[in-house]
């Protein structure tokens, strides 16, 4: 009887698992990126910053070089204090097309709206002053999955790092954008990344701007497209020339900051969209748990289970890391998948203790 329970319990949380893995890898596709000039419209690339100057030393040049006929780059200062103002200034001698933009306020989501309001274009771009784009074809790539009739595209924003929380938190990166990025292809969006993802200035003029969730101070990435999908379908960028990259955080202090941060918003999640953003690790974590209890009734049982779940892990994440052209390590994944419930049941008590919330 234990055994025809645990086999009940365990086949049902691998078809839950499977869920999450099968489902969006076969969504996963290489993207076309558009060839013609004559095309493609002009882009404003906003980025909001706060004492940022070193970050952008280092990666502004790679938008500054982008091989797209025209756009513009708005740099929005939120009260920085570091000479971000004055190296802006002297840049845009250079480069004609950079604009420097002052937040009279304070946050994120006012510096954006700073940011979007200054803006010539119509089409938006956004990323953080800690990414580059993967090539000199990112605006390029994004820009081809435009859609008129559906104008907000999900991008990829992948994490490099070489201490062994920065590759936790590259692993945990790359499984959350398979999920996010392959469910919005099969028509559910439920969430993005600030770092990668473009939409119209119509658009956000239509939701009203950040106004439904301005009281919180992260969410101007999964809370505006959870308000889009009212209204519209995401369309989403997988190509590999159209990915930003940056340092995921080298310790697990500030990836547990940094995870708190972005799981505050979940709260004004759809059920659905709990369950999708949420789901995985759960029944992970539920079914490692009974893969241990089956062990002591029939450990032949409980091994099959885990390699079942384990190849389709595998070749889901391949795929996506393939497409997108992200490193992939097995070794590193096998330790991974076992760490990651423990990372989450200490972000869950962290969260409890801790309600920093602040950009």
């Amino acid at each position: 009887m234990p055994l025809i329970i645990l086999s009940s319990i365990l086949l049902l949380l691998l078809l839950i698992q499977a869920l999450f893995y099968i489902l969006p890898a076969f969504a996963v596709r290489k993207n076309d990126v558009e060839k013609s000039n004559a095309t493609l419209p002009p882009v404003s690339v906003i980025i909001a910053c706060r004492n940022e100057l070193q970050n952008l030393k280092s990666n502004l040049q790679y938008i500054v070089n982008q091989k797209y006929p025209q756009f513009e780059i708005i740099i929005t200062n939120d009260n920085s204090t570091d000479g971000t103002s004055d190296y802006i200034a002297e840049l845009a001698k250079t480069f004609p097309n950079v604009k420097l933009v002052g937040n009279k306020e304070s946050g994120k989501k006012s510096a954006l709206s700073c940011g979007i309001r200054a803006a010539t274009y119509e089409h938006l771009i956004f990323t953080d002053a800690d990414c580059r784009p993967a090539t000199e074809h990112w605006i390029n790539g994004i820009m081809s999955q435009f859609d008129a009739e559906n104008p907000l595209v999900l991008g990829y924003g992948e994490l490099s790092g070489n201490t062994f929380a920065a590759r936790f938190s590259s692993y945990d990166a790359t499984l959350i954008a398979l999920q996010y990025l392959g469910f919005a292809s099969l028509g559910h969006a439920y969430m993005a990344v600030g770092r990668n993802i473009a939409y119209s200035h119509k658009l956000w003029d239509t939701l009203g701007g950040f106004c439904s969730h301005s009281c919180i101070a992260s969410g101007d990435d999964d809370l505006f497209v959870k308000d889009a999908t009212k209204h519209i379908r995401p369309t989403v960028c997988f190509s590999s020339d159209a990915k930003t990259i940056s340092p995921a955080k080298e310790t697990f202090a500030k990836l547990l900051r940094q995870k708190s941060r972005h799981v505050s918003t979940s709260v004004r999640y759809r059920l659905a969209d709990k369950f999708l953003s949420g789901g995985e690790i759960v029944s992970r974590t539920l079914f490692f748990a009974m893969a241990i209890a089956m062990l002591f009734v029939n450990w032949k049982f409980a091994l099959a289970f885990v390699i079942v779940r384990l190849v389709f892990v595998m070749l889901s994440l391949a795929k996506f890391c393939i497409t997108t052209k992200t490193d992939f390590n097995l070794f590193m994944l096998l330790i991974f998948d076992i760490f990651a419930p423990i990372f989450y049941v200490a972000l869950m008590f962290y969260g409890i203790f801790n309600r920093e919330t602040k950009w």
